[in-house]
């Protein structure tokens, strides 16, 4: 059999990869909460961070821009401030820099971004299993 016709010329052009590009901080952002977002990024992989955790690690940035505001209050203030009239209280950025302390540890742990959250997943090795019981095996008929 011959041929069945003119061959097609094939021109293959191969596209260059396309680089894994580090989400940009969400517009609205405060300037202190946008720059603990590049950080943030720039830390972990490109594709560490999926677009459903944008949320979720904008109020991470935002509660850790709040903490270094409210332990910036303490400094200045002190942990016990005597008002005008007298009165000794404790300051309220107290209170606020343990809130957001707590805040960013479960935003953290949900990010993935923690020592806790990342030994877990990881499966830390340093986690030995519990020892053999002298006792397992001796009732039951094992």
């Amino acid at each position: 059999m011959g041929d069945r016709g003119p061959k097609p010329e094939t021109k293959i052009h191969v596209l260059p990869a396309q680089k894994n590009k580090r989400k940009s901080p969400i517009p609205g952002m405060t300037k202190p909460a946008c720059r603990i977002w590049t950080k943030v990024m720039g830390d972990y992989d490109p594709d560490h961070f999926l677009p459903q955790h944008y949320g979720i690690l904008r109020a991470y940035c935002e509660a850790e821009a709040a903490h270094n505001r409210a332990i910036k209050g303490v400094a200045e203030g002190g942990d016990i401030i005597k008002q005008e009239n007298g009165v000794v209280k404790e300051n309220p950025y107290v209170n606020m820099e343990i809130k957001f302390a707590n805040l960013m540890s479960q935003l953290g742990t949900k990010l993935g971004i923690t020592k806790n959250a990342t030994t877990v997943s990881r499966g830390d090795k340093s986690l030995k299993p519990k020892p053999k019981s002298k006792r397992d095996g001796l009732m039951g008929g094992q």
